[in-house]
């Protein structure tokens, strides 16, 4: 039985009053404050996270219409979740209830607006995915879907996700280097159902999180005690191991290094899939979008111009030298 503290029972009784509040009807709703979400990450950046939830979760049950408020506390519970396996599972937090409490916390900021809520709801189902990982397997991965009531990802991610899956040879294995990477790959093994056929590697929980280090392990038919570095190094002496632009190259120092398409590879000889690559989908929120996250997609397809500059006259050319810095050279 899990055993909750009393801060974090007093987060999730205000996180049900206030969702409930969210969705019915409102009386004496508060006015909205502007410093309410930059106090509470303040409080975060000095260690005090737990009490920015509470803030967060006080202010949020009677001003439920600030959507800056809801995605910094769905911020919070995704890294809690986060520090939770880091800490090795205590069995007197919650656990992988703080994905639900983001999850609810983060459907109310994507109703009041998307982008970033809509992105870190999609980073909390990618939690999900790799907890019924260490749960059950790698081969949980077959059956797991987002649900459908979750707002997709924006096109542009998507597409970025399908790049990255289309550059790395079949039966390859796939280590990602950002959330974003992660979460992008995530979104298209979850619609498109190619969990089988590439095994994705979060070097970040490989190194601190035990559980799902073993079970990573047993998917790619190494030791458990070894670390991400000589694992990969392992699998590239018999399938392909590819890196994504982001990926600290020097931190899994895998050998002979080569770049296809978008991802850098190691291992066996091997061709990509015959599907066309393309960034369509970025062009065209270039044009109509305003947010932060183009410009972190565009900082994926930089780093992948940086080793292979031949991208600059295939794909990337639809986005024109004035947007990636390694084609301009």
């Amino acid at each position: 039985m899990v055993r909750v503290n009393q801060p974090e029972l007093r987060s999730l009784l205000a996180l049900t009053l206030f969702v409930s509040a969210a969705t019915g009807p409102i009386s004496a709703q508060g006015s909205l404050n502007p410093t309410v979400a930059p106090r509470a990450a303040e409080l975060a950046r000095n260690g005090q996270r737990g009490i920015g939830t509470e803030m967060l979760s006080q202010y949020l049950a009677t001003s439920p219409d600030d959507g800056s408020a809801w995605i910094q506390l769905g911020r919070f519970y995704l890294l809690d979740i986060r520090d939770w396996h880091l800490s090795g599972h205590p069995a007197d937090s919650p656990g992988p209830l703080y994905i639900d409490f983001g999850s609810a916390a983060l459907d109310q900021a994507v109703r009041l607006r998307g982008d970033s809520g809509i992105i870190l709801r999609q980073m909390l189902e990618v939690e999900r995915a790799l907890e019924a990982v260490e749960e059950r397997g790698y081969d949980a991965l077959t059956h797991w879907a987002v649900p459908p009531d979750v707002a997709p990802l924006p096109d542009y991610i998507t597409e970025l996700g399908a790049n990255l899956l289309s550059s790395c040879p079949a039966a390859g294995v796939m280590a990602t280097g950002s959330d974003l990477e992660t979460v992008a790959i995530f979104s298209v093994v979850a619609t498109a159902g190619q969990a089988a056929s590439v095994v994705i590697v979060v070097p970040s929980f490989y190194a601190t999180d035990a559980r799902y280090r073993y079970r990573i392990a047993s998917a790619l038919g190494t030791d458990s005690s070894s670390s991400i570095q000589q694992a990969l190094a392992a699998v590239a002496t018999r399938r392909p191991v590819c890196l994504t632009p982001l990926a600290d190259r020097t931190l899994l120092s895998l050998p002979k290094l080569r770049p296809m398409r978008f991802v850098l590879v190691s291992g066996p000889g091997a061709t990509t899939s015959d599907r066309v690559v393309t960034v369509t989908d970025l062009a065209r929120a270039d044009r109509q979008v305003n947010s932060s996250w183009i410009r972190e997609v565009h900082a994926v397809y930089a780093a992948a111009a940086g080793f292979n500059p031949r991208l600059c006259d295939g794909p990337l050319a639809l986005l024109g030298d004035t947007q990636i810095a390694a084609c301009r050279r």
